[in-house]
């Protein structure tokens, strides 16, 4: 009896550590395939939420590391406005928002990138009934309606509706105090 009892155990071990190099070998690979799929998801939102612009032109911070936001151009190389991705603490944690605003600041489109708000409440702020409700919006009217502006927050979700708005705010502000 104690004789199998080790060998079923054996096996165990065993079958563990082959599964565990199985897997530590697929990880490498897939974390690199995962980086170039997040990128062009990046790529193609920056397109969705500035639909005029032609080509991005990364806007980098001083040291050259870390991409701030990304003037667009049209065809003609003019300048149609701004692009940006920015962490926004949320209700539940941090939102990943893509916006787009024109030269005038008037917004373009906004885009919920990743979001770890409640199923069914915050997590509306990705459905197009809220995120379409950015676009032609002046920064002066980018706030809740119920603070006199022209974003209506989703029912149970106001939170996480005004952190989609701050994200934009804090965006707008840097690329201002950066041109």
């Amino acid at each position: 009896m104690k004789k199998e009892f080790m060998m079923v155990m054996v096996k165990m071990v065993v079958m563990s550590v082959i599964a565990a190099v199985i897997l530590g070998g697929l990880y490498t690979p897939t974390q690199a395939q995962l980086k170039i799929y997040q990128e062009e998801q990046r790529q193609l939102a920056l397109v969705d939420v500035l639909p005029a612009a032609d080509h991005f032109e990364a806007i980098k911070s001083k040291s050259g590391e870390e991409t701030l936001y990304y003037q667009a151009f049209d065809a003609s190389n003019n300048l149609v406005g701004y692009c940006f991705f920015h962490d926004q603490s949320g209700s539940q944690g941090t939102i990943t928002l893509a916006g787009g605003v024109d030269t005038e600041y008037t917004v373009t489109g906004v885009k919920i990138m990743t979001h770890a708000e409640t199923p069914g409440l915050g997590a509306k702020i990705t459905e197009s009934f809220f995120t379409d409700q950015f676009k032609g919006v002046a920064v002066s009217d980018l706030m809740l309606s119920k603070n006199g502006g022209a974003i209506d927050a989703i029912t149970g979700a106001s939170v996480s509706s005004q952190a989609v708005i701050d994200g934009i705010h804090v965006m707008i502000g840097e690329i201002k105090a950066n041109k």
